[in-house]
């Protein structure tokens, strides 16, 4: 047995150096891997928030310019029409925002292209209610109360529909995220402690066996 152990102890240190290469090789794929997948889920976890915030708003912007824009039809004044203007601009911002955010073929672009085609039709009428030289008569204004009333409806019922789909959307990029950072934790403590093991296994091989007069010494 000592001879055997003579025999493979100067093996197993030679070995030690590409033990510990290989070691490093496949903790920093792995690293590499894992660095990957965690950036991506947390990319998409970020946006899906951003969505959501984005939805939101875009829903209040729509309310602000429909209430500014029933109040310019029916008492049109400078005030009235500036407030219109602006809610218009930040509207039409909102859509921006919301299609720059989408996925592209995904469920959210019917109801997207919807809101981006009734831009126009809405920034005719709002501008067209805007005017204080238009016709006031009580058939106009009802004419116009009615479209835009029209116009608020099939837009809320777009913004529904993408409320609904962010909603069902599965949250699990979160979570995902969250698995892989205990992963990254747990290689990261299994790493320590191969890595103590080798180099105390290194300083085992290194130090020279006790020959006998030494161990009766």
């Amino acid at each position: 047995m000592p001879a055997l152990k003579s025999v493979l102890s100067p093996a197993s240190g030679k070995a030690l150096p590409s033990l510990a290469l290989l070691f490093l090789l496949v903790y920093a794929v792995l690293s590499i891997v894992i660095g990957a997948s965690l950036r991506q889920f947390e990319t998409q976890s970020r946006l899906s928030v951003e969505r959501i915030y984005a939805a939101s708003t875009l829903d209040k912007e729509l309310s602000s310019l429909m209430r500014d824009a029933h109040a310019m039809i029916s008492a049109p004044s400078q005030l009235r029409m500036q407030a219109v203007l602006i809610n218009l601009d930040e509207y039409e911002a909102g859509v921006d925002v919301m299609s720059a955010l989408a996925t592209p073929r995904s469920d959210l672009d019917a109801p997207l292209a919807a809101l981006e085609q009734a831009l126009p039709a809405i920034r005719s009428l709002t501008l067209q209610a805007a005017r204080l030289d238009t016709d006031r008569s009580a058939t106009a204004i009802q004419d116009q109360a009615l479209a835009m009333t029209r116009l608020d409806t099939e837009m809320r019922a777009q913004i529904a529909e993408i409320n609904e789909t962010l909603a069902n959307t599965p949250m699990i990029s979160s979570a995902m995220a969250d698995r892989l950072r205990v992963v990254s934790w747990l290689i990261n403590i299994l790493a320590v402690i191969a890595v103590l093991g080798l180099i105390y296994s290194a300083f085992k091989s290194a130090r020279p066996p006790l020959n006998s007069a030494q161990m009766v010494e």
